[in-house]
């Protein structure tokens, strides 16, 4: 847990209120795992490093470990002998669009975080292999390297005074298919926000899933998607798997 700290907040009044809100519900601070921070002085936080600059604007970028690690998959497909250049590209664009979408509203301009290196030396790789040409090389690499569209603190603002326990589905649920775009957010419009397993709402306690109920991948027609729980997803393939 990381606690932020305005320039007026008294470290040991906010422990000691957050303390007593967890107590009610069971829970408690583990001194070993939480940090008391300022705001200004900026953290690492689930992959994101956040951080209120001189002149009072929030702002968060891709953690520089998190950063690391992503380049260090990208070199490991990119320089594995065991795969060619169209499997790699297959590769390379779920990891891609996966980091681009899930910093998204983050501040990615510049060249800071900038893919152009690995999308240079990606493209040497692809040009060596004999069927490979400049053309078809580059074509392989726009695949690789998806462009994810982004913008900078634009995330889904919680509304008024809400909180996760105020008991009200209806609002989260409906809130939680704004996280989610494509076919999944248009699927849990289509269910009213409720899981097309076992019919409770979809909040943001768990992640969905989109399911293609013939089991095939490849078909994107309407009647073939339901949007399920995480775990409900799981139950449904282990019972096919049983089966």
């Amino acid at each position: 847990m990381v606690i932020i700290l305005r320039p007026e907040d008294e470290p040991k009044e906010i422990l000691e209120k957050i303390s007593h809100f967890l107590e009610a519900r069971g829970l408690k601070v583990s001194e070993k795992k939480t940090k008391l921070t300022a705001a200004t002085d900026g953290f690492d936080f689930l992959g994101w490093h956040f951080k209120v600059q001189k002149n009072g604007k929030f702002r968060s970028t891709p953690s520089v470990d998190n950063y690391k690690k992503f380049r260090q998959k990208i070199k490991a497909i990119v320089n594995c002998s065991n795969y060619g250049s169209k499997v790699k590209a297959t590769k390379l664009a779920s990891i891609v669009r996966g980091w681009r979408n899930y910093h998204r509203f983050c501040k990615m301009d510049g060249s800071r975080f900038s893919l152009y290196h690995l999308q240079n030396r990606t493209y040497k790789v692809f040009n060596k292999e004999t069927k490979q040409n400049r053309y078809t090389s580059k074509k392989l690499l726009d695949k690789a390297f998806p462009a994810v569209s982004y913008s900078e603190s634009k995330h889904v603002n919680v509304k008024g005074n809400k909180s996760p326990f105020d008991g009200d589905l209806t609002y989260w649920s409906e809130r939680n298919s704004k996280l989610y775009d494509g076919e999944t957010s248009k699927v849990l419009k289509r269910q009213n926000h409720t899981c097309g397993y076992c019919g409770l709402k979809c909040t943001s306690e768990e992640r969905v899933h989109l399911h293609h109920i013939d089991g095939n991948h490849n078909n994107w027609k309407p009647k073939n998607l339901i949007v399920v729980h995480e775990s409900c997803h799981d139950y449904i393939h282990m019972g096919k798997s049983a089966s």
